[in-house]
């Protein structure tokens, strides 16, 4: 197929994407996302260092392969997203957030599928339901494809670029993020089969089986009515069968919201007339600084695992929109810089000096991706190039910029505007477990 036919049928492929969203059939939005609106395939800045190792066949793993993403703790690993080069982000470069040991079918039985079972129960539910993992999958099921984030995505630059050393937290750098194709029965369909009455303010949505059985997240019924089609159990992701580490059999997904919201190894939904109050609301997960005030609870809450002097600052909903080059930042005022990190302690990337085309991705989870732009050594904001696919809200996009590099050292900014306007700022308010950090990046690199 000639570059000018390939062109103008992806053109229209992402045309299409963008009127039909994630209805669309799989195979076109592959098309896209592998050729660009230009036709050709995207690639990345010439890094000058040693080539990566060749990606190691797919399989099926209980925990993460550390040469595919990047290693932070003992139940937590980053994608290495110097190395993201396709749209949908595969399983095996995914990353893991866990607060506790993955939860596995030998350690707890009741995670087998023949074994799941699901409670809906509460005072603002007409009836109560208990679904097997076969009642789930004879129910009718949609597909979405929307990105995943941790909340403390960016949580690096509060020390890099901001020097907020109090700031604790893992090192997730800008790889706490992916983007996948979930399978999942809605919340519409569900909450039609117990009846939601109207006194209805919150659904708190439990683990039960993860760690000490602290582990869930609630949501106020506001979203679910708002977003019922969109926000699901799910029991596939990226067309197989969930994997432990991401929450198998079955788990909560709620697109644009942060990580915690999407409760993995899911075993029950209480749905009451009241708010709830949990670890992940609370005492983390949440914003803590002079910045923003904590909510007070209602005299007929719900406390599971918490008090109310545990309420130390505002639930993380809403993830901002964000950029990344595909280039690793460079550490030096971090506490610690992972085991399996590309660069050292202050070591700056290396590129190779004449003509770049440098790469990145961009995200708005509530209002979807207007504008990319980006500036180099403080001059002039210019536009980034968009590639195709951009299936607004819940997704990222591709972009990508030429880059005359010339030796010394240089630093790249980028930036993102959603849909409603929305930009990236410089710096972020303090909070103390370095909450949703999307400060411009600033990206140091030497060129030789």
């Amino acid at each position: 197929m000639s570059e000018h036919r390939r062109s103008a049928e992806a053109d229209a492929l992402a045309r299409e994407v963008i009127r039909n969203g994630p209805s669309l059939d799989r195979r076109r939005v592959f098309q896209v996302a592998a050729w660009g609106a230009t036709g050709a395939m995207v690639g990345g800045p010439a890094l000058a260092q040693a080539p990566a190792a060749a990606p190691a066949p797919a399989r099926r793993i209980l925990q993460k392969d550390d040469s595919r993403v990047l290693n932070i703790g003992a139940t937590v690993r980053t994608g290495r997203y110097w190395d993201f080069n396709t749209w949908q982000t595969p399983v095996e470069q995914f990353y893991v957030r866990n607060h506790y040991p993955t939860p596995t079918v030998e350690t707890h039985p009741q995670l087998a599928k023949e074994a799941w079972r699901l409670r809906i129960h509460g005072n603002a539910v007409e009836r109560e339901l208990t679904i097997t993992y076969n009642d789930l999958l004879r129910m009718p099921a949609r597909s979405i494809f929307s990105i995943m984030q941790c909340h403390g995505n960016g949580r690096t630059l509060f020390w890099e670029q901001q020097d907020m050393k109090d700031v604790s937290g893992g090192n997730w750098l800008l790889g706490a993020i992916g983007l996948a194709e979930w399978r999942y029965v809605s919340m519409n369909q569900l909450l039609g089969m117990v009846g939601l009455k109207p006194t209805a303010k919150a659904a708190l949505f439990w683990s039960g089986v993860d760690g000490s059985g602290d582990i869930g997240r609630p949501l106020p019924i506001s979203q679910l009515r708002e977003r019922g089609d969109d926000i699901g159990l799910a029991f596939q992701m990226n067309g197989s069968d969930l994997l432990p580490d991401h929450g198998a059999p079955v788990r909560l997904i709620v697109p644009g919201w942060g990580g915690a919201a999407s409760t993995k190894w899911i075993t029950e939904i209480k749905i009451a007339d009241h708010d709830f109050w949990v670890r992940l609301n609370t005492k983390g997960e949440v914003y803590i600084g002079p910045s923003y005030q904590a909510p007070r609870p209602g005299p007929n809450d719900e406390f599971r695992g918490a008090t109310a002097e545990d309420i130390k600052g505002e639930p993380v909903t809403w993830m901002p929109p964000m950029s990344t080059l595909t280039v690793p930042l460079v550490l030096e005022k971090s506490a610690n810089v992972p085991a399996n990190y590309p660069l050292q302690r202050g070591q700056l990337p290396m590129l190779t000096a004449g003509a770049q085309t440098m790469t990145g991705y961009a995200w708005g989870p509530q209002h979807g991706v207007r504008d990319v732009d980006y500036r180099i050594d403080g001059g002039a904001w210019q536009r980034a190039q968009i590639r195709m696919p951009n299936l607004g809200r819940y997704t990222w996009v591709r972009f990508d910029f030429p880059w005359t590099a010339t030796p010394g050292d240089h630093v790249i900014e980028t930036r993102t505007t959603d849909g409603a306007g929305n930009t990236q700022p410089a710096e972020v308010p303090f909070n103390l477990y370095g909450m949703a950090n999307n400060a411009i990046p600033r990206f140091r690199v030497r060129v030789a």
